[in-house]
This record gives structure tokens, sequence and C-alpha cells, in this order.
């Protein structure tokens, strides 16, 4: 009997000091801010790494004290240097940009993918904006990961593609304490003059004969009213050849090429000299009104976003040697504006340089 209460008084303790560790490591997972929750922790098939699905909270739209709910994956290593905060283009969700993730160096990369208003997940009464209200689910990303604290004192860098460099642009126009540094591939200049690109692009044939869509002028001039958004939905998934029948639309007067002159830190810019959504001339004025260090390549890509597609080892190189920059604090010595352009062989040309010179 004696034995009996001797072994039930030494279990006590040890079944505190269980539920304490417990408790203690679920503490630790369990971030929760005003920005974003974790809401399961789990450790990485790779050593040294542990994977988070978090919750982003971000405004419903500029000055209202109405959130929404957005989706995200957080994978972290502890002795990262940094963290890369990705975001995906129109029509995507984070799980199509996941492979993306393997452009950053794992062990020395934290990555977080996301969803975007009226993308992925739990998406029914949100309405994609193409960059103005996006920007701010990035604000809101992007706090949440300055709030983790297991990231907090590490510097954030975007990556974004399209919609997403452009959500980025907007984002760290408004809060210029966001980004340690940007890399923004294929972000256009404007709403305005895409539409007006996909317009121009619109025909129609007629007892042989083709024709460009009538009314253009005036279809450009109110594209953003209410009552011709199905329009621009129509156009959308003609033109651009993606359909946007589950992505509620609401097209905004944006202008990236007048944001970005707020933005002063380090940006690498990317354009597929083939792109048909975006003119290498918009891409140029974007890149130019850029206020810090700068760099634009233009590559061979064959369309929309392809530059990584179309040779990945490179692209991985290109991002991998500018992220070495930025992270070495190169570019607090003076500003660097360089164009880069691939030609046909896929050999790259220095051919524009202003202020220092840099090995590219």
């Amino acid at each position: 009997m004696i034995v009996f209460l001797i072994r039930r008084i030494v279990r006590i303790p040890i079944i505190f000091l269980l539920f304490l560790c417990v408790f203690t490591l679920a503490g630790e997972q369990a971030h929760v801010s005003s920005f974003g929750a974790v809401v399961e922790s789990t450790p990485s098939v790779k050593k040294d790494g542990v994977v988070e699905k978090v919750l982003i909270y971000p405004q419903i739209e500029d000055g209202s004290l109405q959130k929404i709910v957005r989706k995200g994956v957080l994978t972290r290593c502890k002795n990262a240097e940094a963290t890369i905060l990705l975001c995906h283009g129109f029509m995507c969700e984070k799980y199509d940009i996941a492979i993306l993730r393997q452009i950053f160096s794992r062990r020395r990369f934290n990555v977080m993918i996301f969803d975007f208003r009226g993308h992925g997940e739990n998406a029914d009464g949100q309405h994609c904006t193409f960059g103005r209200d996006e920007a701010l689910d990035v604000i809101a990303a992007t706090n949440f990961i300055k709030s983790h604290p297991a990231l907090k004192d590490k510097p954030v860098i975007a990556y974004g593609f399209s919609m997403g460099a452009v959500s980025a642009i907007e984002a760290q126009a408004r809060d210029s304490s966001l980004f340690d540094a940007m890399i923004l591939d294929c972000p256009f200049d404007s709403t305005e003059n895409v539409l007006k690109r996909g317009l121009a692009n619109v025909k129609f044939r007629f007892f042989g004969y083709q024709f460009s869509i009538p009314c253009r002028t005036i279809l450009e001039r109110y594209a953003f009213h209410p009552y011709v958004q199905s329009l621009v939905k129509a156009i959308l998934k003609t033109v651009a050849q993606m359909d946007p029948q589950d992505v509620h639309i609401n097209m905004c007067r944006i202008n990236p090429v007048k944001t970005i002159q707020h933005i002063k830190v380090p940006c690498f810019f990317i354009l597929c000299k083939n792109d048909e959504k975006v003119s290498v001339q918009g891409i140029k004025s974007v890149f130019h009104n850029a206020a810090g260090h700068k760099r634009l390549w233009l590559t061979q890509g064959r369309r929309h976003f392809d530059s990584y597609f179309y040779n990945p080892e490179k692209y991985t190189q290109k991002i991998r040697t500018f992220l070495n920059h930025v992270l070495a604090g190169k570019y607090k010595n003076g500003p660097i504006r360089a164009i880069i352009e691939d030609d046909d062989e896929g050999q790259s040309i220095f051919y524009k340089q202003r202020g220092r010179h840099e090995h590219i």
C-alpha cells in the first residue's frame, strides 16, 4: 500500500511537468496577433523546419474596422536570415505558387504564401480589385510576419508577379516600413493601360474582313463604370485567355507607375519581352520612377510571367544574386540603376547604366 501511494505521488509531478511542456510548446506555436494567427504547426519533412498554417486578418477596405480572413502557409527554418512573402497573380492561389519556394534557399529563407481576397479558400463574397484592396492583404500578411516571435527581427522581402507585384508596390507605397527589398515580376503600369491593350487586341471577322472592336475609345473611357464590369470580365476571358468565372472582380483605377515613386528600397524588376499583357515600355516606366536602387531584367520568356519557366536555373541565379547583395548591405553604398536584356541566345547584355558599376 505504501509503495502504491509513493508511485501515485511521484506520478503527479511527472504528469504536471509533461502537461506544462506540452502547454509551453503549444504556446510557442500558436502565435496570435491582430494581423493573423497560427492555427496549426508541424515539423517540416526536412530537418530544422516548421510548417505553419496561418490565418491573415486584412481590412475589408481602406479605413474600415471590419476585417476578412485569408489563409496562408508559412515555412520557416530556425537559422534563416530573412523571410520572403510570395504574392500570387490573378486567377492563382497559394498552392499554385508553392513551386516558387524552391527559388529561395530553404535554410536561408523563410517563405510565406497566402491567398489574396477573391482567390483560393474562403473567397465567397470577396472581390478582386487587381491590387488596390489586395495591398491591404499584403500589409496584414507582412505585419503578421513582423509580429511573429521567430521572425520579427529578420528582414522581410516581397516577391510578387503580375497582380501580386502590383499589390506589393501599392502596399509598400502606403507603408514604407514593410519590406527591405522587392522582387517584382511583370507588374503592369496602370489598370487603364491593361484595359487599353486588351481592347486593342479584340478583333472580329465579318465577311472575311477583320475589324477592331467598335466604340473602343468610349469603352476605354467608361471601362471602370460598374455597369461595364461585365464587359471587362469578357475581355479577360476572351483576350487574356483567363476565365474569371469563379473570381468576382471590381476593376479599379490604380497606377503603379506613380505609386512606385514612393518606394526607396532595392527593387529587382523582371519582364518577358514577349509578354502579351505588360509592354516593355510599361515596365520601363515603372522602373524609371522607382526612387531607390533598381535593376530591370528583360528576358526571352514566351508570354506573361514566363521568365521562370523559360529558364528556371538562370531565373533562380539572378534572384539569389540580388538577395545576396541585399543581405550583404551592398546597396547602402549608393544607388545602382541598370537594365539587362537577354539576347536571342539567352546571353545577358548590360546595355544601360547610371551610377555605380556592379557585376550582374
